[in-house]
């Protein structure tokens, strides 16, 4: 469905092409993150609020993200499935050495990166302090492992890579103009960066639970720490020139986090 909304990408070295989204097909990429995040996440919040007061749920933000990915990746099927479906065949057709090196070699360049980050944040805040985003996470494996697993492991980074590197970056990295490719990479990291600390840095909550404008200097500082991943997951895509290759990378990259994050608060009740 939808063929329109992807060019196929021919590359000297290789007798299939990349499946790669249009203008079109990236615009619609890119209206899918306020979709995702503010018009989905506040219908879904409101009705769960009611079910809550009304019919005597418990419904929490475990079962808003879950619900939230799910919907999402429907809404993503919907309008990318053929997308999605030629860069799957293109991927085992002419599956290639670099689609197993390059996630564990921009997993390599994440966590180097991340390391550096860290010693910088400490440095200005004068310790060592995780991300609001990170800690929340961490709760939620808590109190509910398996979906939590199943929206950090598998659904996040399919939404994620479709926002960021099939409609920000890829689309733009694969033109020849090295001021547009550079845009393309620059664009997608900053914000999928942002995408993760901007709940935190710019909005409150107060003891009603009604939400206000603010500024976290500290949680906005935390955009350093997402940056590393951004730019992991650009360099996987353009080496892989496919769409889950740097969705493997991704899943991967979670995969690890939250195991340690599991492992870690296993200990901790030892």
């Amino acid at each position: 469905m939808f063929k329109s909304l992807y060019k196929t990408h021919d590359h000297p070295d290789r007798q299939l092409g990349e499946a790669v989204l249009n203008a079109k097909g990236a615009i619609i990429a890119v209206l899918m993150l306020p979709l995702y995040q503010v018009v989905i996440a506040n219908l879904l919040s409101f009705a769960m609020q009611w079910c809550n007061t009304n019919m005597g749920t418990n419904f929490g933000t475990v079962e808003l993200n879950t619900v939230l990915q799910i919907i999402t990746i429907f809404i993503m099927l919907f309008f990318f499935g053929r997308f999605y479906w030629e860069n799957l065949k293109t991927f085992f057709k002419e599956f290639k050495a670099v689609y197993i090196w390059a996630p564990i070699a921009c997993y390599a360049i994440t966590m180097a990166g991340n390391m550096a980050v860290q010693m910088i944040l400490m440095i200005i805040r004068g310790g060592v302090e995780t991300t609001a985003n990170n800690d929340m996470v961490n709760d939620m494996l808590i109190n509910s492992p398996i979906q939590m697993i199943l929206v950090t492991v598998f659904f996040a980074p399919f939404v994620e890579e479709t926002i960021f590197r099939a409609g920000m970056c890829r689309s733009l990295t694969i033109s020849k103009n090295y001021f547009i490719k550079s845009l393309g990479f620059v664009i997608s990291v900053l914000l999928f960066a942002l995408l993760h600390v901007y709940q935190y840095a710019f909005f409150g909550v107060d003891a009603n639970g009604a939400v206000y404008l603010t500024f976290n200097a500290n949680e906005f500082l935390s955009i350093l720490s997402y940056i590393p991943m951004g730019i992991g997951f650009a360099v996987c895509s353009y080496l892989c020139k496919n769409f889950w290759g740097s969705v493997t990378c991704h899943m991967m990259t979670n995969a690890i986090a939250v195991a340690m994050m599991m492992l870690i608060s296993l200990l901790g009740t030892m």
